[in-house]
Formats: structure tokens, C-alpha cells, sequence
């Protein structure tokens, strides 16, 4: 086949690899605020460059053909590349030395957290490090994409991608968030006691953690309420209209209002990872990630 010059650009491969993340034209539509019919040309546009289908579509499902899955990944390499280098061009311009971008899960924050930034920027002063709070299914994306480059989430079973490499930074126990002045409690005294948590399409991870935890103690937790933002579930627990499950770890960024308090009769643990792009990484990144090794047992999961 003779080489022909491509009119493809980085727009061609962002509107293909939301169609593959959202599993269809619709969502990706949705997921993007852009009309269906534009993306269905953008990406016929980008199958008639390539020579070959992206997706099966079918009447009511799209498949990612073979050749699709070989450019879907050859695409999400060139697009997360594309950004880290815009975002490295823009602070090179104003004399920085760097730019990292890092999304965090609530459940993630910790003096571990901060602790190895502030570490992290005594040794780095020029680069700008830019935090952002996001669910973790958001951050996995979000990695792929490019559009962050780092994301502190929660290591479970069910948050895996065969692009992100993993490793575990810190563990802490879960422990009951109640308002400052409650007195300690046990789990078989909270039986009867209304519990406010994280919706499930927000909080997927933790939820199954908890679910597992619950049922090896024995414990079913009425929950009377359920709210998408952290800030929102405290808020309520200090209005006294609940408890919730927090890390321990977390203790320290609690509102006045509230404490986190052990339950020895409940037996979870959540673990922090920090995770990347394997096909992305780079040597400020691997420093920005050495401030964590050695802050607890050091555990790669690697796609």
C-alpha cells in the first residue's frame, strides 16, 4: 500500500478513544457535550484515512475491531504525550522547570499526602505541582488520557488497567466518623444506628470494600442516606444525621466537628496506591513518586 499524507489530528484520536471509553457514539457524545453526528464523521473521517474500521458497529452495540485495539492504544500514547507536552511548553515559558499534574480520591488524603509533596518540593522548588480531588474512576481515565499525570487512589481489585501501573504507598485502617463529642462505640452498638454514604457510581471501590468488610463481621449498616461528595457526606455527620467510614489516616483534614474513632469489631483496610502511565512515564515523574517509597511496605501492581 503506497503512504498517502494523513489529515488526521489530534481531535480524530480524542473523539476515537471517547467512543472507546464510553462504549459507544451516544456516550461519547454525552461525555464530551459535543453532538453525536459530529463525532460519527470525526471518527468515519479517521477509519477512511487509516484504511480500516476502528469499530463493529452493530444495531446496538460497537466492538473495537483488531486493528482498532493496535491504533486505540497507539492513539492514547500520542494524545497523553501531546498534552504533557503543551502543559511542560506553557511553564517553560515563565521559567518553571517542570509541571505535574495529580488527582487525589478523598479517601487519599493524609499527612502521607502532604508529607511527601512538601518533600517533594524542598528537593524540586521550580517545579509546580497541581493538585486536583477526583473519583477514581475519573483519575484512571484521566491517566490515560494525559490529562493528569499521576492519581493517588484506592488499590482494589476492580480499579485495574493494563495501561497503569500501580504501587502502594500507604495502608490505614477504616475507622467510624462521628461527631467530636460522641463517646466510643462498638460495631454491635451502631446495629440500629443510621449511616450516611458515598453513592455506589461514585464510590464503586470502597463500597465493595466495605461490603466484604461487613460480611466477614457480621454487620449490616441502615443506610438512610447516600450523598456524591465527600464534603457533603461530613457535613451530615455533623449534623448528626449519621455516621459514615472514613480512613484513619484521613483523621487529620476532619472538620473540628468530627473524629475518626477505631472499631476493633470491624476488620478493613484500604490501601493508597499511586498510579501512572506505563507507556508515558517520565524521569520527573519517577522523582516526584520516590518522595512515597519509603513510606511504607512498597508494593507494585503492574498491568
Amino acid at each position: 500500500m503506497q503512504n498517502k499524507p494523513s489529515s488526521l489530528g489530534i481531535r480524530h484520536l480524542r473523539y476515537a478513544l471517547a467512543v472507546a471509553d464510553a462504549g459507544g457514539f451516544r456516550a461519547a457524545a454525552e461525555m464530551l457535550n459535543i453532538a453525536q453526528p459530529a463525532i460519527s464523521k470525526t471518527v468515519r473521517d479517521t477509519e477512511e484515512d487509516m484504511g480500516f474500521e476502528i469499530f463493529v458497529r452493530g444495531t446496538k452495540t460497537v466492538e473495537i475491531s483488531e486493528n482498532g485495539k493496535r491504533f486505540l492504544d497507539d492513539a492514547r500514547q500520542t494524545v497523553a504525550q501531546f498534552e504533557r507536552t503543551i502543559r511542560a511548553s506553557r511553564r517553560n515559558g515563565v521559567g518553571d522547570r517542570g509541571h505535574i499534574i495529580i488527582g487525589y480520591s478523598a479517601l487519599a488524603t493524609s499527612t502521607q499526602l502532604s508529607d511527601g509533596l512538601e518533600a517533594f518540593q524542598a528537593l524540586y522548588p521550580g517545579v509546580q505541582v497541581e493538585m486536583h480531588v477526583m473519583s477514581t474512576d475519573t483519575m484512571m481515565r484521566n491517566i490515560k488520557t494525559g490529562a493528569i499525570d499521576l492519581g493517588f487512589l484506592m488499590a482494589h481489585d476492580t480499579v485495574r488497567d493494563p495501561g497503569i501501573s500501580q504501587r502502594v504507598v500507604w495502608t490505614s485502617p477504616i475507622g467510624l466518623v462521628a461527631p467530636h463529642d460522641a463517646a466510643d462505640m462498638t460495631l454491635d452498638a451502631l446495629r440500629a444506628a443510621p449511616f450516611i454514604m458515598g453513592v455506589r457510581e461514585n464510590w464503586r471501590a470502597y463500597r465493595a470494600l466495605l461490603d466484604d468488610a461487613f460480611e466477614q463481621s457480621g454487620f449490616t449498616p441502615i443506610v438512610e442516606d447516600e450523598a456524591w461528595d465527600i464534603h457533603v457526606i461530613l457535613q451530615r455527620v455533623a449534623d448528626g444525621r449519621g455516621y459514615t467510614f472514613h480512613p484513619i489516616t484521613a483523621e487529620s483534614a476532619m472538620p473540628r466537628a468530627l473524629r475518626i474513632m477505631p472499631l476493633e469489631e470491624l476488620d478493613a483496610e484500604l490501601s493508597i496506591a499511586i498510579a501512572w502511565s506505563a507507556a508515558a512515564d517520565t524521569s520527573l515523574l519517577r522523582m516526584f513518586r520516590a518522595q512515597y517509597a519509603s513510606q511504607a511496605s512498597v508494593t507494585d501492581r503492574q498491568p
